[in-house]
C-alpha cells in the first residue's frame, strides 16, 4: 500500500518567535497530517549547525533555534515572552537567547537531566561550544537537555497520531566542529591540518563543482575501529527518527575529495567504506535496513547501484529529473521500493520548474499528464496526482508544491550562497488545510 508524506523543515513552521520550533505549531501540523491520513513528516536535519543544516557542528546535539519558548513557559522556567511579527522568512538571530538564559537560571537539575548529560557526545558539544563562546558548559548541557526533551515529546505525539518522522543524516560535518575536534582520527588530517575538502565535480547545479567546507573521512582509520564512529551515529539517528534519509549515499561507495585549497574541478573520487561498513552496521541485527532511505541522486556509478541493491535499500526518485517527455506512460517501471518526490528541498518548486521548461516540453508534459488521467490545469496538482499513481511505495511532497507556490518559496538553491536558502516559512496553516486534499 502506498504511503504518503509531506516535507516541511522545522524552521519553516509558523512561529511567533521568528523561526519554527518544537512548539505548538509543530503539534498542530502533526494533527493536520494525522487527520488527512498522511503517514510521514520529513523534517530535514535538526542537528546543531550554523544555519546550514547539512553542515553539522555535531551529529548528536540538536539545533538551539528549535527550542520552544512556549514550552519553556509551560515548565515555568520563563515569564511571558515578547512576540515577533510572523514573516515568510525564518529569522536567524539571538532573539531567543535571553529566554534561554532566564530558563537556565531558573532550572533545577533532576534525575532525568543528570542521566542525559552523561552522554559523551553531549559533553563534548558543551565543551566545544563553551570554548568558542565563553559561556559555561552547563548552559549548553541545559539547552541540549531541553531540546532532546522537547523533541522526544514531539516525536512521541506524532507516533501516537500515527505519523512517522523521517529525519535526514548529513554526510559530513564542517571543518571546525565537535566531530573533527574529538574524532580527528576519523578524518583526513595531518598534524591538525586538513588534507582534503569534500564536494562534488561540476554538475547540474554548479558548472564549477561544489566545495562543502567539510573534511572527508579517513577510510583506513574507520576500518581499523570496525567503523564504530559511523555505526554509533546511525544507531543514534534511528533513535531520534522513525526513518532516516541517508544523504549522499554515493559517498559511502566512493566520495569526491578536493585537495585542500584547490578548486572543485581539481578533485577526484576515492573508495568509501562500502560493504564492510554496512555489514558491520547490520551485524548484530539491531538496525532495520527498511528504516534507511538512501539519497542516490546525481552522478551515480554502477558500483553504487550494486551497493544499494545488495542491501535492498529504499532509493529516491525525483520526478523533475526522471521524466521522459517523449514517453506518455509508464514512467516509473522500476522496483516499487522507491521514494518518489515531485521535487525535494534542493529542487525548484513544481511551478518554478514548469515555468522554466521550453514550450515544447510544456506541451509534452501536459500530454503526459493527460494520458495518465491527471490534472493539466494546475501543473503542481497534476504532478502530485501522477506520483500517487506511479509504482513508488512512498511519495513525499513539499508543502510548497501542495500550495502551488513558485520558486520564491523554494527551500534551497545548492551551491549558491543566498539568504533565501533555508529560510522559507509558513505564515499559518489555513491554505494548507484547504489544499491538502490534492494529496489523497
Amino acid at each position: 500500500m502506498k504511503e504518503r508524506g509531506i516535507l516541511l523543515p522545522i524552521f519553516s513552521l509558523p512561529s511567533k518567535y521568528g523561526i519554527g520550533d518544537f512548539g505548538y505549531e509543530a503539534y498542530e501540523f502533526i494533527d493536520i497530517l494525522s487527520e488527512n491520513g498522511i503517514d510521514f513528516w520529513e523534517i530535514l536535519p535538526i542537528n546543531a549547525c550554523n544555519r546550514l543544516p547539512y553542515s553539522p557542528l555535531s551529529y548528536y546535539a540538536l539545533q538551539e533555534d528549535y527550542i520552544s519558548i512556549d514550552k519553556l513557559g509551560e515548565m515555568r522556567l520563563i515569564k511571558e515572552a515578547e512576540l515577533r511579527k510572523n514573516t515568510q522568512r525564518a529569522i536567524y538571530d539571538d532573539f531567543k537567547q535571553k529566554y534561554y538564559e532566564e530558563a537556565f537560571g531558573n532550572f533545577v537539575a533532576n534525575d532525568e537531566y543528570n542521566r542525559f548529560v552523561q552522554r559523551k557526545e553531549i559533553k563534548q558539544y558543551a565543551e566545544f561550544m563553551s570554548k568558542n563562546s565563553g559561556k559555561a558548559e552547563e548552559y549548553y548541557l541545559f539547552l541540549q537537555y531541553i531540546l532532546h526533551k522537547q523533541w522526544s515529546e514531539l516525536k512521541e505525539y506524532a507516533n501516537s497520531r500515527n505519523v512517522k518522522i523521517i529525519g535526514d543524516m548529513p554526510m559530513y560535518p564542517v571543518f571546525n566542529s565537535v566531530e573533527t575536534t574529538f574524532n580527528s582520527e576519523c578524518f583526513e588530517m595531518e598534524n591538525g591540518s586538513y588534507k582534503f575538502e569534500a564536494g562534488t565535480p561540476p554538475d547540474y547545479y554548479n558548472s564549477e563543482g561544489q566545495k562543502w567546507n567539510c573534511p572527508v573521512y579517513n577510510v583506513e582509520n574507520l576500518a581499523k575501529q570496525n567503523y564504530k564512529y559511523l555505526v554509533e551515529r546511525f544507531k543514534y539517528y534511528l533513535e531520534l527518527f522513525d526513518k532516516v534519509r541517508v544523504d549522499y549515499f554515493r559517498g559511502y561507495d566512493s566520495f569526491y575529495k578536493i585537495p585542500y585549497g584547490k578548486t572543485g574541478k581539481e578533485g577526484f573520487y576515492s573508495d568509501g567504506v562500502s560493504y564492510a561498513f554496512f555489514d558491520e552496521l547490520f551485524k548484530d541485527g539491531s538496525v532495520n535496513r527498511e528504516n534507511l532511505i538512501i539519497e542516490d541522486l546525481g552522478d551515480i556509478r554502477q558500483e553504487t547501484v550494486l551497493l544499494r541493491e545488495h542491501y535492498g535499500f529504499t532509493r529516491q526518485k525525483i520526478l523533475q529529473f526522471a521524466i521522459d517527455f517523449d514517453n506518455k506512460r509508464d514512467l516509473d517501471n522500476e522496483s516499487e521500493n522507491v521514494l518518489m518526490f515531485p521535487g525535494n528541498h534542493d529542487c525548484a518548486t513544481i511551478v518554478g520548474w514548469y515555468k522554466n521548461l521550453d514550450e515544447d516540453k510544456k506541451i509534452k508534459l501536459k500530454e503526459f499528464l493527460n494520458a495518465n488521467g491527471c490534472d493539466t490545469n494546475c501543473i503542481s496538482d497534476g504532478i502530485i496526482q501522477y506520483c500517487m499513481k506511479c509504482k513508488a511505495r512512498i511519495v513525499i511532497v513539499t508543502v510548497q508544491d501542495i500550495l502551488g507556490l513558485d520558486d520564491d518559496s523554494r527551500i534551497n538553491l545548492p551551491g549558491v550562497d543566498s539568504k533565501n536558502n533555508w529560510s522559507w516559512k509558513l505564515l499559518n496553516f489555513d491554505e494548507l488545510k484547504r489544499k491538502i486534499s490534492v494529496f489523497k
